[in-house]
């Protein structure tokens, strides 16, 4: 194919090779007025090169220019008299093709604008290339003067662009010879999606011509690779709009591909359908369109109409738990325009590039559908994958869901021997790649990428831990929570209380923390039912469970307390914890830096909103005929309520155990503060009974615990504990 092409170029430039000595005699344009230069026939006639656009493909590139005729004088000029074609530094000239039939006779005081198309090797560059203007005298040319491409594409503040200039005239003959549609390259993603892996390209497709067209189903579009292989890609949206002269459509195709598919070396190919081995009617190097941001890179939103809207990664944590892997990451869009821009619709999942696995995830939290100059929203997804795969080979892929309209039908199947099957994690080197996908006329949404941010690092500490980019916090202070529609405006919601003991029978600590939920307004709200988890410096997060029982509303004016507790491993020191809450759909809504707080060994201990002070306290024991003892646990307590908060049956319990050295319980008894058997200031007893003798040993001891009633079970917490 490459040599068919070569072959092409060549025939093309021998017949009109001029040896380099020839080109450095050409005769210098001059400025045919401020910031343009000119090629002069004469003082009054001049040339002037408009609307360069130098596109570089894989194989080869183009370049496409208006040359203008200027006659200030007062008679006609016969364009018909010149020739144009497009030189190299090196003396090498390529045939430029007049793309559209126009009149050659320009009027006096009139311009005549004449469009140009040349076929150039892909590596030159503007500043190689001028483009030469010479005069037919019977059979031979005389040069005129040549215009520099690079000055015409400064002066228009234009750049090399990865496009393709295909002339569907190639492809059906009903086209006109003037029917050049231009595909210009935008970004691609890899992505794990429905079993199989996919590439996404973003083309945007430019009609040259002066009337309206569309894409033939003719035209066929394919992915090669390094080796020859070659996969067919289909439009999954845009390919059925109407190309307008002049106005540029983005358009993304699909193409199924092989997990182990190296990107390096990858093109897109145009062809006639069916002749993709034989004829190109134009290529782009694909290679270098594959994208991987980094976590808390910035970057421009990949729409032309969402201009001025950014997009980053602001935050991400991995953590292994017991039934895998726990991702999450936070995604930020900015609108740093000065103008109001409509928030996309964006999902993500996490896939991983080795194991051909992937999760999704969604955030249905309500926000508006604006942003205003200078305003942020943040999407937040979360999602689980199998707990051995490492996070330097995960990625987030962000998509945005829109509306697709095709109304052409195409059958993706792949030439190509290695397939990605996607169903695990080794690929098939003896099948062939076929998606067997179809596109019909009706309109549908699909969900196409926009970014794709590598989470290597995440949740291993630094500046992509959770606890690092958690906001600081006093205890005690409402929660300043994002947007959500679970908790009322009129709540809020405090951590008072944050205290941590280690079950000796199970080797895991307890964590129990108490919320103050305050009522605002004027009428009663319902209890917001939150989660929580608690997340270390090191990215390990445990689960909270919230207390079983709990009211239905806050009464107006009034605070509620609320339990949850959370079993963390023995080893955990919990003086770094990020407290991170979330509404009924497990959509953050806050992280907060916080820590457990000591139990005091003297004074009052506190069980907000109470707080109880041991005075005094004397044991005494009673020998039954049973051969039994009975322990009567006489105490002096000052408790005291620290906040006028509700507390109704559904609250905390203390519960006294006495134990042996051995740490094994010997009896116990519950006491409560409200109703029957409530906790109060002064003299208070509490029998203990049926404690064998044989039980009995030195170093008997009595526990004070708070408990907590969950769905897990009891939550405790040890407050004191008294030598008998």
């Amino acid at each position: 194919m490459k040599q068919h092409l070569k072959m092409k170029r060549l025939l093309s430039r021998s017949a009109l090779m001029l040896t380099a000595a020839s080109f450095l005699t050409l005769p210098l344009a001059t400025s045919a007025f401020a910031g343009k230069e000119g090629v002069f026939l004469s003082d009054s006639v001049y040339f002037t090169l408009d609307k360069v656009s130098l596109s570089s493909g894989a194989d080869d590139g183009s370049l496409r220019f208006s040359l203008g005729l200027n006659n200030n004088s007062a008679s006609p000029v016969d364009f018909n008299n010149y020739g144009v074609k497009v030189m190299d530094t090196n003396g090498v000239s390529y045939t430029a093709k007049l793309n559209e039939k126009v009149n050659g006779r320009v009027q006096a005081g009139e311009t005549g604008t004449f469009k140009f198309s040349s076929e150039i090797p892909a590596n030159l560059t503007p500043g190689q290339l001028k483009v030469d203007i010479f005069e037919w005298n019977y059979n031979t040319m005389h040069d005129i003067g040549a215009l520099s491409v690079e000055a015409a594409m400064n002066e228009a503040g234009q750049s090399v662009v990865q496009q393709a200039a295909i002339n569907l005239q190639e492809v059906d003959t009903t086209f006109a010879d003037d029917a050049i549609v231009t595909a210009q390259l935008g970004n691609s993603y890899k992505v794990y999606k429905d079993g199989a892996w996919l590439v996404y390209t973003d083309l945007t497709l430019e009609n040259l011509s002066n009337t309206t067209l569309k894409l033939p189903d003719a035209l066929e579009l394919n992915l090669q690779d390094s080796k020859g292989l070659t996969y067919v890609s289909q439009f999954i949206s845009g390919s059925g709009q109407t190309l307008l002269p002049q106005q540029p459509v983005k358009t993304t195709i699909q193409t199924a591909v092989p997990a182990s598919m190296d990107a390096n070396g990858l093109s897109l190919l145009f062809s006639p359908k069916g002749k993709v081995k034989t004829t190109v009617l134009g290529s782009l190097n694909v290679a270098k369109s594959f994208v991987v941001g980094k976590i808390g890179d910035d970057t421009q939103y990949p729409d032309a109409d969402l201009d001025g809207l950014h997009i980053t990664t602001t935050w991400a944590a991995a953590s292994k738990q017991s039934d895998g892997l726990h991702l999450q990451a936070n995604v930020t869009l900015t609108n740093k325009s000065d103008g109001i821009i409509t928030i996309p619709n964006l999902s993500a999942s996490f896939q991983a590039l080795r194991g051909s696995v992937a999760v999704t995830s969604s955030d249905n939290a309500a926000r508006t559908s604006y942003l205003s100059p200078n305003e942020s929203t943040t999407f937040r997804f979360s999602g689980i994958l199998p707990a051995g795969l490492s996070t330097d080979a995960l990625q987030l892929v962000v998509s945005e869901k829109q509306g697709t309209s095709n109304n052409s039908t195409q059958t993706n199947t792949g030439t190509g021997a290695d397939t990605g099957a996607g169903s695990g994690s080794s690929d098939t080197g003896n099948s062939t790649n076929t998606g067997n996908t179809s596109n019909s006329g009706n309109s549908k949404t699909a969900s196409l990428p926009v970014t794709i941010t590598t989470l290597a690092g995440a949740g291993q500490g630094g500046e992509n831990s959770s606890y690092t980019s958690a906001e600081d916090y006093t205890l005690g202070t409402p929660f300043k929570l994002s947007s959500n529609s679970l908790i009322d405006s009129n709540i809020d919601v405090s951590l008072v209380e944050l205290g941590m003991s280690e079950n000796t029978d199970f080797g895991f600590k307890t964590v129990v923390a108490k919320y103050k939920l305050t009522n605002k307004g004027t009428t009663s709200l319902n209890l917001p039912d939150f989660q929580t988890d608690l997340t270390n410096d090191e990215g390990f997060t445990y689960s909270g469970d919230r207390q079983s029982t709990v009211a239905k509303t806050i009464a107006p004016n009034t605070s509620y307390v609320l339990n949850y507790s959370y079993l963390v491993p023995g080893t955990e020191t919990a003086d770094k914890l990020a407290l991170n809450l979330y509404d009924a759909n497990r959509l953050a809504i806050g992280s907060y830096k916080t820590a457990v707080q000591p139990v005091p060994t003297t004074g009052a201990v506190s069980l907000y909103p109470f707080s109880i002070a041991i005075n005094d306290y004397r044991v005494s024991a009673t020998y039954s005929k049973d051969q039994s003892y009975a322990y009567r646990l006489r105490l002096d307590l000052d408790v005291k309520r620290q906040e006028q908060v509700i507390t109704d049956a559904n609250f905390s319990s203390l519960v006294f155990e006495v134990v042996d050295s051995e740490d094994r319980l010997l009896s116990t008894k519950t006491m409560s503060f409200v109703g029957q058997d409530k906790i109060m200031s002064g003299i208070q007893f509490i029998d203990f009974g049926s404690i064998k003798s044989e039980q009995l040993n030195t170093n008997v001891k009595i526990n004070l615990y708070e408990v907590v009633t969950t769905p897990s079970g009891d939550a405790k917490r040890l407050v004191k504990t008294l030598i008998m």
